[in-house]
């Protein structure tokens, strides 16, 4: 999926400090076009910004999308998932997504992996890391 070009992403996390961090993180390789920090927004506008529909705009106010005219914004091509959402709010946002914008990629970073890579707490460095582990591997399946 990287290669030249930058793939843009949305996210969904629970911290607007730590969200922008691994934003910054994941540059050059992915773009955060789109950012959720809370499940009813996350709810409504991922499966909407996945299907195309570009006049949705990031409640957050986090991700290039969000000072972009909307025939300039970009659509995210995966959702990279941090900490702070329930397994069921996950299966939620998977489903309502791929109802709409069934190419779309899920990735979850949880606490599990953050310290399996040896990092104590949300490391936006680790958590960066591992969503671009996690990339890789789907783009080599």
């Amino acid at each position: 999926m990287a290669g030249l070009s930058t793939t843009p992403v949305a996210t969904y996390g629970r911290d607007p400090k730590i969200a922008e961090s691994v934003r910054e993180k994941l540059l050059p390789d992915f773009e955060v076009v789109h950012c959720c920090l809370d499940f009813a927004a996350a709810e409504k506008e991922l499966p909407a910004i996945c299907a195309g529909e570009v006049e949705v705009s990031p409640s957050s106010g986090l991700g290039s999308n969000a000072h972009t005219a909307p025939a300039q914004r970009k659509i995210p091509q995966a959702i990279f998932f941090g900490g702070g959402f329930t397994d069921e709010e996950y299966d939620k946002i998977v489903a309502a997504v791929k109802a709409r914008a069934p190419n779309c990629h899920f990735v979850k970073v949880q606490k599990r992996d953050v310290l399996a890579a040896g990092s104590f707490g949300p490391n936006p460095d680790t958590i960066a890391k591992i969503y671009r582990k996690k990339m890789a591997a789907l783009a080599a399946a």
